[in-house]
């Protein structure tokens, strides 16, 4: 008989402590309770749970912009819009469905530095003719948009771009988009360096980004060589500009460096803001990758009206936005850290010419030219956009230039040449000469094309500018600039006179009109005067505005110096009948 079997003693505390600690640590819990998830964290992006991402952010969390192309496919086989959150994504591919306002597709370019070739402007010209409207619109931030695209055509649209080296990947929605140069890098006459290359690179390096593909909101990166043109950098999320330093006491080499700033969205009356840091324009590139990454892993991703940079840096600051893009850097083993320094160190900078875009003028290199093409709000046909491709190739190095002036500029044109090409573009109405009020205006597409706008304003731009024209013979430009709602693409609040659409009362078209605005040597934010006026009395308000400062200024002085001399109880007075 055996003997009796002694009862084992079971787990002490310290052991089952133990095994708990273990089994949780293996998720072995999971395993033995049937899957069940008590106590788990929640799914998240970015430290944001996905029960309270936004309903964009939901979107792009389930499926990712980038891998939107079978969709696509479906829609062009079946000749179909895409609506609904799918438009959304789309428009990261630049595409964009803009029903009621304007029928089918609007499509943007990706033009980083605002450069195109001769042959590219040729496929564009190709394009707009017979996939799209008849026409093309050159852009507030140096770009091209084509209108009435309809959806069949996608595809075959994208293949003729990628044939000629272009692409509308990344213009739209949360995207970064077209990245902004001065448009006579390269070949102006003062400026410290070109800074094309750097735009290029980092353009590039985001559409090979995966984690930079849908960002929390839209994004703008400019690059200022400090040339005399300018290319608004101050209303930019981040902005490099070039700046040259001199001897200094705080160990700074001499020579060009960028400085980096900030936070810029004029639509919100903020500048961008110095950070107190400079790098090489070398290493603008790693070091606005950084930024973009920090932005991506903190960004607000619950409130899209809450979601752009400038919200980021009044939450946290400047100072930890670069606090963490120096450890981004460090991660990226990029070899050097950003540089803290004063701006008292700076150089002045180079006077901008307001006019600049417009015309014949000399490039740095003896005996060659640019020549600024005049455009009505920007609008081309596709058979000025081949005689310009055309001229470029002739006549140029096969370079075409295009401005946030809504304009197109032909470089590297030799003094024998200018008569000629000048008269060439005159036989297809293109100018190149500009009052002083056609030259500085710009304008958003407005209500006509955007479902945003309140106001027709490249119809309303034309209007003014040729009804001023037909008042006043202005010695000094006066820059207008009308933008369709409050998000600005016109950038309203930088004009001399800006014009923002509101609708009236009784449901018609107006404008709030804001004075004082400017960028670069000018900068500073516009003050309200009035509105909103009906979109039928601004002709007669801005008339009366400017017969004013004409009869009350200080010699010649100019617009934007007679307007910030007033106080804000003095700026109504411009809006008393003229004598």
């Amino acid at each position: 008989m055996h003997a009796p079997m002694e009862k084992k003693k079971g787990f002490s505390p310290e052991q089952l402590s133990y095994l708990v600690d273990a089994m949780a640590q293996l998720n072995l819990h999971e395993a033995f309770s049937g899957g069940a998830k008590q106590g788990v964290e929640p799914e998240m992006v970015y430290g944001t749970p996905v029960e309270d991402l936004c309903k964009e952010e939901l979107a792009k969390y389930q499926l990712h912009p980038l891998d939107l192309r079978m969709k696509l496919e479906r829609w062009t086989d079946r000749n179909e819009l895409a609506t609904g959150l799918d438009q959304f994504l789309l428009r990261h591919w630049g595409f964009f469905n803009v029903e009621p306002n304007s029928p089918a597709y609007m499509m943007r370019m990706r033009l980083p530095a605002c450069k195109l070739r001769g042959d590219q402007m040729l496929m564009l010209a190709d394009i707009a003719e017979k996939h799209a409207g008849g026409y093309a619109h050159v852009t507030t931030r140096g770009n091209i948009q084509l209108r009435e695209i309809q959806p069949k055509d996608v595809l075959t649209i994208m293949d003729k771009l990628h044939s000629v080296g272009l692409s509308c990947h990344g213009t739209g929605a949360d995207s970064a988009r077209n990245m902004t140069a001065a448009p006579t890098a390269g070949f102006d006459p003062v400026e410290l360096i070109d800074m094309a290359p750097y735009t290029i690179r980092l353009s590039n390096l985001v559409l090979n980004t995966r984690a930079l593909q849908g960002l929390p909101r839209k994004f703008n990166v400019s690059f200022d060589g400090g040339g005399q043109i300018s290319c608004v950098s101050d209303s930019n999320d981040i902005s490099f500009q070039a700046v040259r330093i001199g001897e200094n006491d705080q160990g700074v080499e001499p020579g060009v460096y960028c400085r980096i700033l900030l936070g810029g969205i004029s639509g919100h009356q903020d500048l961008a803001q110095d950070t107190g840091l400079i790098c090489t324009p070398e290493q603008t590139v790693l070091a606005g990758a950084a930024m973009l990454h920090v932005f991506v892993e903190h960004a607000d991703r619950t409130n899209r009206k809450k979601a752009r940079l400038k919200y980021l840096l009044d939450a946290k600051g400047i100072d930890w936005f670069m606090e963490m893009t120096a450890i981004k850097l460090e991660e990226f083993d990029a070899g050097f850290s950003l540089t803290r320094l004063d701006v008292s160190h700076d150089a002045p900078r180079a006077m901008v010419m307001r006019q600049g875009h417009i015309g014949v003028h000399p490039q740095k290199e003896e005996g060659r030219n640019y020549i600024g093409l005049a455009l009505e709000m920007g609008r081309l046909s596709p058979d000025q956009m081949r005689l310009i491709a055309q001229l470029s190739m002739q006549k140029g190095a096969n370079d075409i230039r295009l401005t946030v002036w809504q304009n197109i500029l032909i470089p590297h044109i030799a003094d024998s040449d200018v008569e000629s090409v000048v008269a060439s573009l005159k036989e297809l109405d293109i100018e190149t000469r500009a009052t002083a009020f056609a030259a500085g205006a710009v304008a958003c597409t407005g209500k006509w094309g955007c479902k945003f706008g309140l106001a027709s304003t490249k119809q309303d731009g034309t209007r003014l500018v040729r009804h001023l024209e037909s008042r006043f013979d202005l010695d000094q430009p006066i820059n207008i600039h009308l933008t369709g709602c409050p998000n600005s693409c016109a950038q309203h609040y930088i004009g001399d006179i800006g014009l923002v659409g509101a609708t009236l009362p009784d449901g018609s078209e107006g404008y709030f009109v804001v004075l004082g605005g400017g960028s670069d040597n000018d900068r500073g934010i516009g003050r309200s005067l009035c509105g909103p006026v009906s979109s039928t009395e601004i002709e007669g308000t801005v008339e009366t505005v400017v017969g004013n400062y004409l009869s009350r200024r200080d010699g010649t002085e100019s617009f934007l110096s007679f307007v910030r001399k007033l106080s804000d109880d003095e700026l109504p007075a411009l809006l008393e009948p003229l004598l």
